[in-house]
């Protein structure tokens, strides 16, 4: 009698203690990591960790997401992950699945469409060069695609922490890019103030909702190749990532 009563006094405790959800479990997702996949099998062994995420994005629907990655590599070379996706799995099964096999990493959704991929290191690290402070930037009839892959060209802030050689701060930012509607008539207009890089880059990303569905918008990728002997801290690398499916305008609008 004794036994049964100290067993119900601690299903009594047990009950008594609230269960949180995972953190970016289920219980708590955002809704673009509830987004689902297209129901078909998606299987790849030993692939780069960007294609993988492009992939991924190809295959979302009734949505878009966009991925901003950070990557930091002694050789240069990028995490390789492999995928088993199934029917019924959602967007944040696959980022779960990634990130289960890129150990110091992490994500984080930031926006409705935008989720940040960084090294924990760097989430703190006050020299990491997306934590660079942009008073005031302002691009004017720019092609995002230029931002994106020299943003160093667009941010002074950025360039100055590129090249320590100069003197003097840096004036705020403003880039015309007039000259380059010939070569891509998509532009943007961005004006933020007291913002990172890493803010801008992905506000970049965000500002191409605004184009037609048969140019969708793209995420971007900073590669890091660290060197304790480089006065700017090692080789650094931007490029854009293509990851919305073709699907993304209409999934966007929704009905109507």
């Amino acid at each position: 009698m004794k036994g049964k009563a100290c067993a119900a006094l601690i299903w009594l405790l047990i009950l008594a203690v609230p269960i949180r959800p995972q953190e970016n479990g289920p219980a708590s997702e955002p809704s673009v990591l509830a987004l689902p996949l297209f129901p078909a099998s998606l299987e790849r062994t030993g692939i780069p960790l960007t294609r993988a995420l492009g992939e991924v994005g190809s295959y979302v629907r009734n949505g878009y997401a966009l991925f901003g990655l950070e990557v930091r590599s002694s050789d240069g070379q990028e995490p390789i992950v492999s995928l088993n996706l199934q029917p019924g799995n959602s967007l944040g099964d696959a980022l779960r699945q990634i990130m289960d096999q890129v150990p110091g990493y992490k994500f984080k959704v930031v926006s409705a469409h935008m989720i940040n991929i960084y090294p924990v290191l760097a989430e703190n690290d006050p020299q990491d060069v997306l934590k660079t402070l942009v008073p005031e930037f302002n691009a004017v009839n720019v092609d995002p695609g230029q931002i994106l892959t020299r943003p160093e060209h667009f941010i002074p802030e950025l360039a100055a922490r590129l090249t320590p050689k100069r003197t003097g701060p840096p004036q705020p930012s403003g880039v015309v890019g007039s000259v380059l509607e010939g070569v891509n008539p998509r532009v943007i207009t961005l004006h933020l103030k007291n913002v990172t890089v890493q803010e801008i880059l992905n506000a970049v990303s965000e500002a191409m909702e605004q184009f037609p569905p048969e140019d969708p918008p793209v995420g971007w990728i900073y590669t890091c190749q660290p060197d304790s002997n480089s006065p700017i801290g090692g080789k650094h690398s931007w490029s854009f990532l293509f990851c919305a499916p073709r699907t993304w305008k209409e999934a966007a609008s929704g009905p109507g």
